[in-house]
C-alpha cells in the first residue's frame, strides 16, 4: 500500500488563498481550505493510488469530521490519521508506519521539517514551503509538488531520488520544534 501523511496548514492552504478569505463572506471550513489543492490532491491519488493519511495538528485542534466530509466533495477519503505522541511529527509518522506494515511507499507532504523529523522522514518528504518569504502558511500545494508524486519512476524510488535534493532543503530551512 502506498500512503501520503498529509499536514493541512501550508499544503491545502496558502497566504494567497488566506487574504482572498480575508475579503470573503465565507465560513467554516471552506474559508480554510482551497479547494484547488484539493482537485490537486485528488490528481495524485488518482494517479497513485495512495491512500491519505492525517499528519496534521488537525486530526486532533480541528473538528476532524468537518474536514473529511469537505474532502469527500473532492472525492479524497481519509484513510487514518497518526497518533499523538507528544506533538512529535515525526515520531508520530514512524508509529504509525510501525503500526502498519502493510505499508509500502509513502511520501510525506508537509510545510515544515520537524526537529522529530530523521534522514529517512527527510527523505520521504515533499516540502511545500516556497522558498519566498511567506509570513504564515506559504504557498501551499502547487502543480510542481504533484509532479513530483505523480512520477512513477520518482515515487517507486522515492527514497534515492531524494537524499541530496532533502540535504540541500535541511541546510537551507529552519527546524521547527
Amino acid at each position: 500500500m502506498k500512503v501520503i501523511f498529509l499536514d493541512i496548514d501550508g499544503v491545502l492552504n496558502s497566504d494567497t488563498y488566506m487574504e482572498k478569505q480575508l475579503d470573503n463572506s465565507s465560513v467554516g471550513i471552506e474559508s480554510e481550505i482551497d479547494p484547488a489543492t484539493l482537485i490537486l490532491l485528488k490528481k495524485a491519488v488518482d494517479t497513485t493510488g495512495a491512500k491519505i493519511v492525517l499528519s496534521s495538528s488537525w486530526r486532533i485542534m480541528r473538528k476532524c469530521n468537518e474536514l473529511e466530509r469537505f474532502m469527500m466533495k473532492f472525492g479524497i477519503s481519509l484513510s487514518g490519521k497518526t497518533p499523538y505522541v507528544d506533538g512529535k511529527r515525526g515520531v508520530e509518522i514512524k508509529q504509525y508506519l510501525s503500526e502498519n506494515e502493510n505499508i509500502e511507499q509513502y511520501l510525506i507532504l508537509d510545510d515544515e521539517i520537524f526537529e522529530s523529523f530523521d534522514e529517512e522522514l527527510v527523505n520521504h518528504l515533499i516540502l511545500t514551503k516556497s522558498d519566498q518569504n511567506y509570513h504564515g502558511f506559504g504557498g501551499g500545494l502547487t502543480d510542481k509538488h504533484i509532479k513530483q508524486i505523480v512520477e512513477t519512476e520518482e515515487y517507486n524510488n522515492y527514497k534515492e531520488n531524494k537524499s541530496e535534493e532533502n540535504l540541500i532543503k535541511l541546510s537551507n530551512l529552519e527546524i521547527v520544534n
